[in-house]
């Protein structure tokens, strides 16, 4: 069997010379992309009657694409999930139709799939009076909690993303006025986003605490785990879901139960709206690409 007659011969083609080189795209991306063709070629070697045989671009069919998404909202991932999935291997699709245009009918046939529709879930966001509660819960007397104290206040405060928050650098703040942090945002755009005085003075006590104010430690990630390595998402998800728990335990009438860390951007975008702040400012606050999002935010507070 000839190497281009295999589906793993364009997987690895697409990942390697237009994910990562033609396109650029972000680590993440590349990640997203890799697994979920990952996981397509696995249900399609399970489809296979013969397990010796390879999977081959005969094997990349709308029945088969179709089959593996159904079979993720089989094992519970939502609508959404599948929708991303189905993104990944379209864009894998309009690769192939250029680099092999003798599979095109059973690509035509795959980029016809269509979304699948599902209810639109509520934008899940805390109230003011429920972000002072959860950023009064840690207890900022010991070292632990003083730190989650310190995640969740910067969290809240710049609005960003759970990868930009894991890639701050010490470099990254500037304590002096005006104080900001440059937030490594998606496709490479960095942003600079101004700090509340509250913020200011946490960072400033744990510097001074970690004696981090030497160049030496520029290079240094902010947020370290107990063991002194890198945050992780899980990390990150595991100290909100913490306090998250204690609140609803105490009044499962007034917080929820759980909460994502995306909430806390959310809950940024909701009350610098609130405040009646500019739509463009926000969107270059947050790292917006466009105001779309901002408007359907803005919907939710006129419901």
């Amino acid at each position: 069997m000839k190497n281009d007659e295999t589906f793993s011969y364009y997987a690895e083609s697409f990942l390697d010379h237009y994910v990562g080189g033609e396109r650029g795209l972000s680590e993440n991306t590349s990640i997203s992309y890799d697994y979920t063709l990952g996981q397509l070629t696995e249900y399609m070697f399970e489809q296979l009657n013969n397990r010796n045989k390879k999977v081959t671009m005969a094997d990349f069919t709308a029945d088969n694409v179709v089959g593996f998404l159904d079979s993720l909202e089989e094992e519970g991932l939502s609508i959404s999930t599948r929708n991303q999935r189905l993104a990944v291997i379209k864009s894998f699709c309009k690769y192939i139709r250029f680099k092999s245009p003798r599979h095109l009918h059973a690509i035509d046939q795959i980029l016809d799939i269509p979304r699948k529709k599902g209810n639109v879930p509520a934008i899940q966001y805390l109230t003011a009076n429920q972000l002072e509660r959860l950023l009064a819960k840690p207890n900022s007397k010991n070292s632990y909690g003083f730190k989650d104290l310190l995640l969740l206040t910067v969290m809240s405060d710049t609005g960003a993303r759970v990868s930009e928050i894991l890639n701050i650098k010490i470099s990254d703040i500037r304590l002096d006025k005006p104080a900001t942090i440059q937030v490594h945002g998606k496709g490479n755009k960095d942003r600079y986003v101004t700090l509340s005085s509250k913020t200011v003075d946490l960072l400033s006590l744990y510097f001074d605490k970690e004696g981090l104010r030497s160049p030496v430690f520029s290079g240094r990630n902010l947020f370290l785990n107990r063991s002194g390595k890198p945050f992780t998402r899980a990390g990150i998800a595991y100290v909100l879901q913490k306090y998250t728990t204690m609140l609803h335990d105490e009044d499962p009438s007034s917080f929820p139960k759980k909460l994502t860390p995306h909430c806390l951007r959310h809950t940024k975008a909701m009350l610098m709206l609130e405040a009646g702040q500019n739509l463009i400012y926000i969107r270059d606050t947050l790292g917006h690409e466009h105001i779309k999002k901002l408007c359907e935010f803005q919907e939710e507070i006129i419901k």
